[in-house]
């Protein structure tokens, strides 16, 4: 396992971010996990959280899954989210990803967000292709 790279201003993971969601996440058995509680300022509906916003997350938890099992940057080629129930709003959301496969440059992956009950808010796989050594030292910075 590496340490999870991350950037300042990334909408979910950002801690410098002014609109973002501040999601911290760490490094679990095969993959990565994350707790978040959505507030008012994200809902799709009253209540309920916007599925934009469980989509990201299941998006950024996936990205880290592969960023901390190979050290490697990545960028999102394809996601496929299904949503189970809704999320609600100042309900505490359980956010996991994990590495399931690789071919050549591409990851393959899944996710899932759960209540508190472990009941599955929506679940994700997703599809991450490694970016060359170039390019990835201009998505961080050091």
């Amino acid at each position: 396992m590496n340490e999870l790279v991350g950037y300042r201003n990334c909408f979910v993971c950002g801690m410098d971010s002014r609109n973002g969601l501040k999601v911290q996440f760490e490094l679990s058995g095969r993959g990565v996990r994350a707790s978040y509680t959505p507030n008012s300022d994200f809902e799709g509906f009253k209540g309920i959280v916007h599925g934009g916003i469980i989509s990201a997350l299941l998006d950024e938890a996936m990205w880290k899954s592969v960023n901390g099992l190979s050290g490697s940057l990545t960028m999102t080629v394809k996601i496929e989210v299904r949503f189970k129930r809704p999320g609600i709003v100042g309900t505490t959301l359980v956010i996991e990803g994990e590495v399931t496969g690789k071919k050549r440059r591409v990851y393959e992956t899944q996710g899932v967000v759960t209540d508190p009950e472990g009941n599955v808010i929506a679940e994700a796989t997703g599809l991450f292709m490694e970016v060359d050594k170039e390019k990835a030292a201009r998505m961080v910075e050091e």
